[in-house]
């Protein structure tokens, strides 16, 4: 199941679908073909550009907007799902776009959040091994050293120093301080395919795998 087939089963039927940080689109215009009422927002303005055509060329709605996660400019409870991956590095507050989203969530609506490990072992944004389990200052010599090191720009925050990267606790306790019902949605899948058989699993996961491996942690939100 991809990011879409899980995300279209938490929202009703031709709902409202809100995706922070939408980038090119592509979440937008299969969420669209979905049969769901979809709206973006992205700081990038080429990026809403592309993210317009490519619906266009497909034949579908979407409401694309500029702006910031911090400041939604829709209404209180407006959406029944939220989408907000692969985001919240980038922006200046992950907090006020947790509480933006909360805001913005209809009563008992779901959203999708992730937030990169603080220790996770591969970093795809530098394509590197490692260089999350380094200080922060011994990190950025070694992206100078090898050519690696990038900028802020259009897109938001992308220097590694700069770029906010959680660990587990830190990032659920965020979440549920804003107001929402956390669950981890590996865990949830977890349960779902080895059932009562999941200790030892579950074990692996929460002591090695979710602290010191997994780059991303992703969140399953209910308001």
């Amino acid at each position: 199941m991809n990011h879409c087939d899980y995300c279209a089963q938490l929202a009703p039927p031709s709902g409202k679908v809100l995706d922070v940080g939408s980038g090119r689109g592509k979440f937008l215009c299969e969420m669209a073909e979905r049969g769901f009422m979809v709206y973006g927002l992205e700081i990038n303005s080429a990026y809403n550009m592309e993210a317009w055509e490519s619906a266009q060329m497909r034949g579908l709605t979407v409401a694309v907007h500029q702006g910031k996660g911090e400041r939604l400019p829709f209404p209180d409870a407006y959406f029944d799902f939220v989408n907000c991956a692969e985001v919240t590095e980038h922006v200046d507050d992950p907090r006020q776009v947790a509480r933006e989203i909360f805001r913005v969530l209809k009563p008992s609506g779901k959203g999708y959040i992730s937030f990169h490990n603080r220790f996770g072992w591969y970093d795809y944004h530098y394509h590197m091994y490692g260089i999350n389990w380094l200080p922060r200052a011994w990190a950025e010599c070694l992206l100078r050293l090898f050519g690696r090191q990038k900028e802020d720009g259009a897109a938001g925050r992308q220097r590694l120093v700069a770029m906010h990267y959680y660990t587990y606790t830190a990032a659920k306790s965020m979440l549920a301080s804003v107001g929402f019902t956390v669950r981890d949605i590996r865990e949830i899948k977890i349960r779902q395919r080895f059932g009562h058989s999941a200790f030892f699993v579950f074990l692996l996961y929460k002591v090695l795998l979710r602290p010191l491996y997994f780059n991303t942690f992703h969140f399953l939100l209910e308001r």
